[in-house]
């Protein structure tokens, strides 16, 4: 699914299960939708999953400053993974954020 079709589909409330799509870099796949703490069978949610490459990604495009991106994110997991899931209402929200904007963010903040 194209990102335009993604944007139609989210206006008419027109998603099935099984459907993907890609923003950038990340795909997206329609699972299931929860209601509360409980999933509602014919009904949908999204799913995705972050790698850790796709944190050291983001560590060397955005800090240079930092010789092993790698090394420098196994170092500091927890502390990035824990800002990461605290900053996840935001990425939710209707406030524009985007994965990046919240991974650099906690990224920010294990180095501080």
């Amino acid at each position: 699914m194209e990102l335009e079709e993604f944007e139609q589909a989210i206006r008419k409330d027109d998603f099935a299960i099984g459907d993907s799509f890609w923003i950038g870099d990340w795909e997206f796949e329609v699972v299931n939708r929860r209601q509360g703490d409980t999933l509602v069978e014919d009904e949908v949610v999204f799913k995705w999953e972050l790698t850790k490459d796709e944190f050291v990604r983001v560590i060397a495009d955005n800090h240079l400053e930092i010789e092993n991106p790698e090394a420098f994110f196994d170092r500091h997991k927890d502390d990035i993974i824990h800002r990461f899931i605290k900053g996840f209402d935001v990425l939710v929200g209707e406030c524009g954020a985007t994965y990046e904007t919240v991974m650099n963010g906690a990224i920010d903040e294990a180095i501080k």
